[in-house]
């Protein structure tokens, strides 16, 4: 799966959006709006790729604290991405997953 074969599927299923002015060989998914404050954040995954689009991790954000952080193991599938965003959205807007 390619970073742009995600972006799909996060987008359109998900509702996630992106920071357009991110910047680097990776891209930040907000829910619904992006907001990076530390207190309130819409963060919910952080996905890094290569230079050549390839996705080298996805990290869960709301699951991650700034000691540790909890990725989705590779390679990756639909279904693994699909239980792994909607538990993070889950646990963001306190719903059990």
């Amino acid at each position: 799966m390619t970073q742009d074969d995600l972006h799909l599927f996060l987008t359109s299923l998900f509702d996630l959006v992106i920071d357009p002015i991110e910047r680097g060989e990776g891209r930040s998914y907000f829910w619904q709006k992006v907001v990076w404050a530390p207190a309130s954040t819409t963060r919910i995954i952080r996905v890094q790729s290569d230079s050549t689009g390839n996705i080298t991790r996805v990290r869960l954000c709301i699951s991650s604290d700034n000691n540790n952080s909890v990725f989705i193991p590779m390679p990756l599938d639909q279904d693994k991405i699909h239980e792994a965003v909607a538990a993070e959205i889950a646990l963001y807007i306190g719903l059990p997953s």
